[in-house]
């Protein structure tokens, strides 16, 4: 019996001793978190230790004074949605989260707090001591969501040891205690600057610019009604301006609920918007049928989201799969628009739905967030304005460049016109003086035929009865023919050398066969000449006459050929005229004949820009030569 009882005792010390074997096992994972640091990661940078937090103890309270226990401790960041969460909206609400680390981890240079993605209004201190507040009404909402903030440390708050850090997070919708980062002040301010450019500023500026642009497609809209797709990127530079306020502005300009219902279903209608600018500007056939689909459905999902607590992909997924029926359609059509503009286009319609997936991954996996991305959604508006603005450029500059070739073709015109009229007047002025000149030259052939032609064929005639001299008789003739020959000159020969040769010819045949010589007639064809005027038709008919007159006179010939035909002299074409016979020939270079004759038809020639030569015949006689250019030199 003793033995049982020794061996009962045993048992019972055995399981003491295992039980608190287990006890003390267990006894970390009953200690409060109240009692312990949180969670974070150490990395060496310029400056020192910095350290973030990969979790953070959290408790609802919508007290002002921090809460002293029953804190929960998870994965940061903590982000409450009230359409996940069936909060009543408008209901005021306060989110806690501490964060704890140990002081001998930092270093000891000057310090900061980095914080991301905390909703939205924000109390911050450290060790009791307040170092940030964004807010001075309490009734304010703040958009400070996306906002990165930067916190110097004084020195005076850190202590050695634990050192404590309370963040308080107010709205009356989503609630959210973001990621922190404790390190050297300038390492944390680098990264500070590149998220603050990529998340406020660079959306700011971009959209501002979108609304630039939006508006001046509006004003262009309001001239060129027929360009709907002017109107439809105003819609999308208004909707996404609307959508993309939350990124940057810093207050809700009114009621939180109604805000954000804007924010959430603008993005579905400005993509109805992009959707149709699109469509219109491809002047695709099908246009009006899927721009009245989309904007339906997009109207029925609005009412879902609005009455049932569903999440906002319910809105986001459906607007991205607009962009990729946008993505596919241009891809279809990419063929037919080979410009610069069109490409520019198509490929901001082809990388806009990669940018709202990429956003979806981002809102729906914040867990995996590296703290300093930002979305690009936020930049499709403005590219759409900007590739179309700059499709809009290139049509004004070809128009531009269309207007300077049509002004420069009208002015080549009027010039031509001027020109014409120029000439036409010109010709008009010279037609005149030509009627007046040829009303003149009528008039004075008229008269010498009248008066001086009349009175000399009187004389001849009065001679001849009288038995006057033979010497009178031929002077009288001379006079006579040389008046002849004066009215000839004075008819318009329209540059024919030869009818004016002919008719000299005609004129002084009645002395030829007086003096028993057989003229002969060698002409060939030959071209007008442009210059035979009167003036010059009269030293060539000068130059012919002294010719023949000295065949008559001197030659003792019984045969004379008259002849043209056209010759080049010294690369220049023109007339060769001639008057030959078979007389005793003649020497102009002689003593005997160097009178004014032969002086003053070498005049006469160089006058005509012609030449005239003298040389001997085969058969002894004499040929006199005038060559005539066809066009003169002045």
């Amino acid at each position: 019996m003793k033995h049982h009882r020794m061996d009962y005792w045993r048992a019972v010390s055995l399981i003491r001793i295992l039980l608190f074997l287990l006890l003390a096992m267990l006894a970390p994972l009953n200690v409060r978190a109240d009692d312990r640091v949180n969670s974070y990661s150490v990395e060496q940078v310029q400056g020192g230790p910095l350290i973030s937090f990969r979790d953070v103890d959290y408790r609802f309270s919508r007290s002002l004074t921090p809460p002293t226990g029953q804190w929960q401790r998870g994965p940061t960041p903590q982000v409450f949605r009230a359409s996940v969460l069936n909060w009543q909206s408008g209901v005021d609400r306060g989110l806690w989260g501490r964060y704890r680390f140990d002081r001998d981890v930092l270093g000891n240079g000057s310090l900061a707090i980095y914080m991301l993605d905390s909703r939205v209004q924000l109390v911050v201190s450290l060790n009791g001591q307040e170092l940030l507040r964004n807010f001075a009404d309490p009734d304010v909402q703040k958009l400070s969501w996306y906002r990165p903030f930067l916190v110097p440390i004084p020195a005076s708050a850190m202590r050695p040891g634990v050192n404590e850090i309370l963040v308080r997070a107010g709205s009356d919708e989503s609630l959210a205690v973001g990621r922190l980062v404790v390190g050297p002040h300038r390492a944390l301010e680098k990264q500070y600057l590149w998220t603050y450019f990529w998340r406020i500023n660079a959306p700011k500026a971009a959209n501002s610019a979108m609304l630039v642009l939006g508006g001046f497609a509006f004003a262009i809209w309001l001239i060129r009604r027929h360009e709907i797709e002017l109107l439809y990127l105003t819609l999308m530079a208004l909707f996404s301006f609307a959508r993309n306020f939350q990124y940057f502005g810093e207050e809700i300009p009114f009621n939180q609920t109604w805000f954000n219902a804007i924010s959430i279903y603008s993005t579905y209608f400005g993509g109805l918007a992009g959707f149709a600018f699109y469509l219109t500007f491809m002047n695709h056939e099908s246009r009006a049928k899927l721009i009245y689909l989309v904007g339906a459905v997009g109207i029925l999902l609005c009412l879902i989201h609005w009455i049932f607590p569903v999440p906002d992909t319910i809105i986001y997924l459906p607007t991205t799969f607009v962009g990729f029926i946008m993505m596919y359609i241009c891809l279809r059509r990419s063929d037919k628009f080979k410009d610069t503009a069109n490409s520019l286009i198509s490929a901001v319609v082809i990388i806009v739905p990669f940018f709202s997936l990429y956003d979806i991954y981002l809102f729906s996996n914040r867990l995996e967030w590296n703290g300093n991305d930002f979305f690009l959604v936020v930049f499709n508006g403005f590219l759409y304005c900007f590739v179309f603005m700059i499709s809009f450029g290139k049509r004004a500059h070809d128009a531009l460049n269309n207007l300077g070739k049509a002004n420069q073709l009208l002015e080549e015109r009027v010039a031509s016109v001027r020109a014409e009229l120029t000439m036409s007047e010109a010709a008009r002025q010279q037609l005149t003086v030509a009627h007046a000149v040829a009303g003149e030259r009528g008039r004075l052939m008229q008269e010498i035929h009248d008066g001086i032609g009349s009175n000399l064929i009187t004389a001849l005639a009065v001679a001849r009865r009288q038995n006057q001299p033979s010497s009178t008789i031929r002077t009288l003739n001379r006079a006579l023919a040389d008046l002849k020959i004066t009215v000839d000159s004075l008819e318009p020969v329209e540059g024919d050398l030869v009818a004016l040769i002919g008719n000299l010819r005609h004129r002084m045949a009645g002395d030829l066969r007086e003096a028993g010589i057989v003229c002969k007639w060698e002409v060939q064809p030959c071209g007008p000449l442009p210059w035979l005027d009167a003036s010059n038709a009269l030293h060539v008919l000068r130059i012919f006459q002294e010719a023949i007159g000295n065949v008559l006179t001197h030659s003792g010939a019984s045969e004379m050929r008259i002849g043209c035909l056209e010759v080049e002299k010294d690369g220049v074409v023109g007339i060769a005229a001639y008057v030959a016979d078979n007389g005793c020939g003649f020497d102009p270079r002689s003593a005997d004949h160097a009178g004014k004759g032969v002086s003053n038809s070498r005049a006469r020639a160089l006058s005509l820009h012609g030449q005239l030569d003298y040389s001997v015949n085969s058969d002894g006689g004499t040929m006199v030569t005038l060559w005539l250019p066809f066009h003169r030199i002045l």
